[in-house]
């Protein structure tokens, strides 16, 4: 709880938060001007040394990994470069397959309205996330829904389903 606070409210990463996590991220990143490095290796500054340019990557990708959840981890953990570990990020969280867009499914099988709760707000976060994941096929929701009702421990098979 400390750490969320002391950072303005961040959160770390889980396979199932990375639409939001990703701006806040970038936020953070910004200000603490730690963002010439997810430019590329051109954005150097000709003042820099090299080894300079190494240490702001390894100061960018310590930051980056201090607010990704342990079980994500080891995917990230050998990452030098800030370029190779935003690439890898995206490549595992952006893209649409069976192992994201089932966990949107399960969260819209699950919702329920909370009294007091912003529901709209709610809602219109997962219609969002399931627009950006191109759910629109009745097979598709229906094989989405069935891969959304299997436990964690399954998520091998899901991903492995959809390699």
């Amino acid at each position: 709880m400390e750490e969320s606070s002391s950072f303005g409210g961040m959160f770390k990463l889980s396979r199932s938060n990375y639409s939001i996590w990703k701006p806040s991220m970038l936020d953070l990143i910004y200000c603490k001007d730690l963002y010439l490095p997810l430019q590329g290796d051109d954005a150097k500054l000709k003042d820099m040394s090299d080894d300079e340019w190494i240490i702001m990557h390894r100061k960018i990708v310590g930051y980056i990994r201090r607010f990704i959840e342990l079980n994500t981890f080891h995917h990230f953990a050998n990452e030098e470069k800030v370029e190779v570990l935003w690439k890898k990020m995206e490549a595992m969280f952006e893209r649409k397959n069976a192992l994201n867009k089932a966990s949107i499914i399960s969260k819209i099988v699950r919702l329920q309205y909370v009294e007091s709760a912003n529901m709209m707000k709610h809602l219109k976060g997962l219609i969002n996330q399931s627009i950006d994941m191109k759910i629109s096929r009745v097979d598709e929701v229906i094989a989405l829904l069935l891969l959304s009702s299997l436990p964690d421990s399954w998520d091998t098979l899901v991903v492995s389903i959809s390699n």
